[in-house]
């Protein structure tokens, strides 16, 4: 009875270590991993960089034929204020879809700086609060916990044919007090991107892209891929997502009239399940993706 009870309780015990230290890892991973679609997620120097006010919502879920299954909703917006020099911008996350139930809010402000009649540089910060599951190991009692955020990045633009960012979303280095999940950090990983625009015939646009993420204690990460616009109708894209554990991504765009776009993202693996393999049944996500524009200056890639 006494050697299953301790079974029981070493098992349980490393059970909990292994999923409170990769809850850390899971702060705002499924954020991050919608940084084609929103930028912001990865970089706050992209704040305002479209000029236009705009507003994305994006639905991530494994079954969409099940109702009240689980979900992960994101939104975000942003738009610039002093003739386009600042940009300001807003972005929430609720995730109910992986086992950290994670939610947040973050606001990011960017600096628009004409560095010449073609290159613009553009400093961005971003702020917010983490909403992050805790448990105490003094009573035994699972609660919420509200931690700041705080990151920062820069974005380099050439005309709209090619740009670069680094950034740093998460500056902050925290643990959750003595007693609460002492094992877990923040994460701060350095993220790396790049692209270009070319016109591939008259009404086709293509945009690769390549970024890379690096972290303290993993793998370099490279994610390489493109996207296409077709007469700024119909968009598409496919990128191999090189993780801990590789994945594709595929995605499929509709613009409909110049205020309204519709989207649609397949991952052929859930991030968490590159994390903890827990909940990782069935390994695919979709996502759905609303994207929308008051009022447009002109037709945006991202």
């Amino acid at each position: 009875m006494k050697i299953n009870f301790c079974k029981n309780f070493l098992g349980k015990g490393v059970a909990l270590l292994l999923t409170l230290s990769t809850v850390a890892h899971a702060q705002r991973e499924v954020l991050y991993e919608q940084y084609i679609q929103n930028p912001m997620a990865i970089n706050p120097a992209f704040t305002g960089i479209r000029e236009d006010f705009n507003m994305t919502v994006l639905l991530r879920r494994r079954w969409f034929t099940i109702p009240n299954s689980p979900i992960t909703q994101t939104f975000a917006m942003d738009g610039t204020i002093a003739n386009g020099k600042i940009g300001l911008g807003l972005q929430a996350l609720n995730d109910r879809l992986s086992p950290y139930y994670t939610t947040g809010v973050y606001g990011s402000g960017a600096y628009h700086w004409d560095a010449s009649v073609s290159w613009r540089i553009s400093l961005g910060v971003q702020g917010g609060i983490n909403v992050l599951p805790l448990y105490d190991f003094a009573s035994g009692i699972s609660t919420n916990g509200v931690l700041g955020s705080l990151g920062a990045g820069v974005w380099v633009r050439y005309a709209d044919q090619f740009y670069v960012g680094v950034s740093k979303p998460e500056l902050l280095s925290q643990n959750f007090g003595s007693g609460r999940q002492s094992l877990l950090t923040y994460r701060q990983p350095l993220f790396v991107t790049a692209g270009a625009t070319f016109d591939a015939g008259e009404k086709m646009q293509v945009i690769p892209s390549l970024l890379i993420v690096q972290e303290k204690g993993l793998p370099l990460r490279v994610d390489v891929g493109a996207r296409a616009w077709y007469d700024e109708k119909i968009g598409f894209g496919g990128f191999y997502r090189m993780a801990s554990v590789n994945y594709i991504q595929l995605s499929g765009e509709a613009q409909l009239g110049k205020n309204v776009r519709l989207g649609y993202i397949f991952n052929s693996r859930a991030i968490e399940s590159t994390i903890v393999g827990v909940n990782n049944n069935p390994l695919t996500i979709h996502e759905l993706m609303l994207k929308f524009i008051p009022n447009p200056t002109k037709f945006h890639l991202n």
